[in-house]
């Protein structure tokens, strides 16, 4: 074909650079020429771009939800024969964290401790529950002339919490939380609404919240914690927290102390004088709960309390003969179940593991079935999950080992049939011990839930029902 003459070309590149010139300024070449419109064209740009690489991911996030919320406030006349000022009364029926980071679905990250034999709860209770009397000062002005803010005596209550934690949830709300700067504080955006520093409120001059009293009744807390990895730099540097990134947490259950502070102002000033008395009281007392649920540990330390339990049955005698004989083979039985449902529990999160070992590796282009939602409440609800990753992996065998094969002997022969065993005899091996793993862990798992109803309704109330 004829080559272009240069005034062509000339022509081709003219036209190209006035179509940009019009999608970036409209069309008028006055405009586009103008430096002012190039530089807010970049600075467009500029956001376009920053907007592109840090977008949200709307399937990342987490929530706080309130349910049942139930306020009551008095407030008094001012009066010479007392000093009130008002009295209010918060309860909350319902109350979680919920954190779609580490999971595709919706988990409660915290949430209620329901457990009816250990702590069975009135209907007419919150979750939180907060009482506030607010007198008002003796004196409205201090000697230095600021104005005094009210009294407040307050109780804060809390009912048995459960925690599903995940490292990675963990560092995406602190990341969430630790002010990092929006794209107008990146790119210096400062508009014609920008607060002038002399039009800022002096921090001095707001009149915070004051607390004579902030009592907090003691709590429960049964927590379990899945790291994804442990920073040994930090370690180096001296952080020696990230030791608890070293092996999960299963089951830990920790006392939170009651609590009492007095003459704090704000509520920031509030939680961090509670935080750090909890912390402290933990650290001091109950530190060894993070070596014996440990994952490794955990089982050892739950048979150790086993023994230890029907130990002290067996030795103590008691008076009455038929009495001791009761507690006896009561402590027995109780042993026993408990020894019966570590091994089920340790055998089903093996045997789960090893199913997703081997589905990575060898079965990646074809894995077995996802697990339903809902949890198995016993054997019986286990059976369509078994039997569909028990098909699978046998299926997949017969692919690998018998279709496979054959195609390749009807294209090259015995040579290519061969060969093609060769290739699928390991995954045909691989494929069914993975499908049988998974439904020998589902199965037992339905049967740790049919022996201890109270774990099967934990994990059930840990998920969000889909509306």
């Amino acid at each position: 074909p004829p080559r272009p003459s240069p005034k062509q070309t000339n022509n081709t590149e003219d036209r190209r650079d006035q179509l940009l010139s019009n999608l970036m300024g409209g069309g008028d070449e006055d405009e586009c020429s103008s430096p002012l419109l190039t530089e807010d064209c970049n600075e467009q740009l500029r956001r376009d771009r920053y907007r592109m690489k840090h977008h949200r991911n709307v399937n990342k996030y987490f929530q706080l939800s309130f349910h049942g919320l139930k306020l009551k406030q008095d407030s008094f006349v001012d009066s010479m024969e007392h000093r009130l000022a008002s009295y209010l009364d918060l309860s909350i029926s319902d109350f979680y964290i919920a954190e779609a980071i580490s999971n595709d679905d919706p988990i409660k990250l915290m949430g209620e401790w329901m457990n009816e034999s250990e702590h069975p709860r009135d209907d007419r209770d919150g979750m939180i529950m907060l009482q506030i009397v607010t007198k008002h000062p003796s004196l409205r002005v201090s000697a230095d002339g600021k104005l005094m803010s009210d009294e407040s005596r307050a109780t804060l209550e809390l009912l048995p919490l459960r925690c599903y934690i995940n490292q990675k949830a963990l560092r995406f709300i602190r990341n969430f939380f630790s002010g990092n700067p929006g794209p107008e504080e990146v790119l210096g955006d400062v508009g014609d609404g920008a607060i002038d520093d002399g039009d800022a409120i002096d921090d001095d001059e707001l009149i915070n919240i004051f607390f004579n009293t902030f009592k907090v009744r003691p709590c429960k807390l049964k927590v379990d914690y899945l790291p994804e990895k442990m920073d040994m730099e930090s370690l180096r540097d001296g952080n020696y927290s990230e030791i608890l990134n070293l092996c999960p947490l299963e089951d830990m259950i920790i006392n939170l102390a009651a609590v009492e502070n007095h003459d704090l102002t704000g509520w920031g000033s509030v939680f961090s004088e509670l935080a750090g008395k909890w912390i402290e009281d933990i650290c001091s007392t109950q530190a060894h709960k993070f070596l014996t649920r440990a994952a490794p540990v955990q089982l050892l330390s739950t048979l150790g309390d086993g023994v230890a339990d029907l130990a002290l049955v067996i030795i103590v005698p008691e008076d009455n003969a038929s009495a001791y004989l009761k507690n006896v083979v009561g402590g027995t039985t109780s042993f026993a179940s408990k020894v019966a449902v570590e091994a089920i529990s340790t055998s089903a999160k093996l045997t789960r593991f090893a199913a997703n070992q081997l589905t990575n590796k060898a079965l990646a282009t074809s894995p077995l079935p996802s697990r339903p939602r809902n949890v198995p409440r016993n054997a019986g609800d286990t059976f369509s999950h078994a039997s569909k990753s028990l098909v699978r992996g046998l299926r997949e065998a017969n692919h690998n080992i018998c279709v496979i094969p054959y195609r390749e002997y009807q294209q090259s022969g015995a040579s290519g049939a061969a060969r093609g065993a060769m290739r699928g005899i390991p995954l045909g091996v691989v494929a069914p011990i993975a499908g049988a793993s998974e439904a020998l862990s589902y199965t037992l798992l339905g049967i740790r839930n049919q022996l201890r109803p109270d774990k099967r309704k934990e994990e059930e109330n840990s998920f969000i029902a889909k509306d």
